[in-house]
C-alpha cells in the first residue's frame, strides 16, 4: 500500500494562515513518494486563500504523478465549501482519514 504523509491543520485556513500551511505541505511533499492527505476535520473555517493553496498542491502533485486526498467529513465547514463551489469534481474528497488511506 502506497505510503502518504498526513497533513490536518486546526483552526482557521485563511489569508493569516495560509502561507504556513503551504510550507507545511511543500514540505511534506519533499517527503513522500507517493502522496499527501489533507484532513481538514478540524478546520473552522476556510476562505478562497485556503482553497486556493489546495488546488494550486494538487495540481503539482498529479503532474508529479503523485495523489492528493482530501478529507472533509459531511458537515463539516470544508465539505460545504468543497460542495459549493464544485471542487469535489476535481479533488479526491473521503469522508474520513480511513477511507482516504485505503483509496
Amino acid at each position: 500500500m502506497p505510503e502518504s504523509i498526513v497533513i490536518a491543520p486546526l483552526g482557521d485556513l485563511d489569508v493569516a494562515t495560509v502561507a504556513s500551511f503551504e510550507e507545511t505541505l511543500t514540505e511534506a511533499a519533499e517527503r513522500t513518494v507517493d502522496g499527501v492527505i489533507v484532513d481538514l476535520s478540524s478546520v473552522d473555517f476556510i476562505d478562497s486563500s485556503g482553497l486556493g493553496v489546495i488546488i494550486g498542491f494538487n495540481e503539482r502533485l498529479r503532474q508529479e504523478r503523485r495523489s492528493l486526498a482530501v478529507v472533509a467529513p459531511r458537515g463539516t465547514a470544508a465539505a460545504v465549501l468543497l460542495t459549493l463551489t464544485g471542487l469535489r469534481r476535481t479533488l479526491a474528497v473521503f469522508e474520513s482519514r480511513g477511507a482516504a488511506q485505503h483509496r
